[in-house]
C-alpha cells in the first residue's frame, strides 16, 4: 500500500511525526501532496502560527509557497 508522512519540528526541536495509510493507489507525486497536506493539517491542529515547509519535491514545495509559475505566467 501507499502511505504519507510528515514531521512537525517545534522551535525547541520537539518532533511531532504523523503518518497515514492511503486508501487508494497513487503516484509518488500524489503521495508527496498527501504528505504535505497531512503536515499542514497537523500544524493547524497544533495552532502553529508560522511554518517553514521543506520536502524533497520542489514542485510541491513551490506550489505550496505560491512560487510555481508556468512559462506563460513568467
Amino acid at each position: 500500500g501507499n502511505g504519507a508522512g510528515a514531521v512537525i519540528i517545534s522551535p525547541d526541536k520537539k518532533q511531532y511525526p504523523v503518518s497515514t495509510k492511503l486508501q487508494f493507489g497513487c503516484t509518488n507525486n500524489t503521495a508527496e501532496y498527501e504528505a504535505c497536506i497531512l503536515g499542514l493539517e497537523t500544524a493547524l491542529e497544533l495552532n502553529v502560527k508560522k511554518i517553514d515547509v521543506y520536502g524533497d519535491s520542489m514542485l510541491i514545495i513551490c506550489q505550496v509557497k505560491g512560487e510555481w509559475q508556468t512559462k506563460k505566467e513568467s
